[in-house]
């Protein structure tokens, strides 16, 4: 037999959280990017990077409602960080650039 997945309902209460911090990285110029942040076996952690001068905040799809409420509150609340790492885009990569990914947005940039 094949086993049915319930979907998970979300709290109005949460919904609302969520899609306001949305809104408000927006209106702060932070393009959010929802994906499965998995490559070759290997689980990426996400954050923010600059892409082309443009600020991506990178979240894997499957964290709970609770867990991108937290991500995205850490980066709405504080200013947005002159160090950020800027990746060029890569022929045929052109906005997937994966490297110096964190998910405190209080980090400094690997050294190169």
């Amino acid at each position: 037999m094949k086993s049915s997945k319930r979907k998970k309902t979300i709290s109005p209460s949460l919904q609302n959280k969520l899609s306001a911090l949305e809104q408000n990285a927006s209106d702060q110029g932070i393009q959010l990017h929802y994906d499965l942040l998995e490559a070759a076996g290997l689980k990426l952690k996400g954050g923010l990077c600059k892409i082309k001068g443009e600020y991506h905040l990178f979240i894997d799809r499957r964290k709970s409602v609770t867990d991108k409420i937290e991500i995205l509150q850490d980066y709405v609340d504080k200013p947005l960080p002159k160090d950020v790492p800027e990746n060029e885009a890569v022929d045929g990569a052109e906005g997937k650039s994966t490297d110096n990914f964190s998910t405190d947005p209080g980090s400094s940039p690997p050294e190169p």
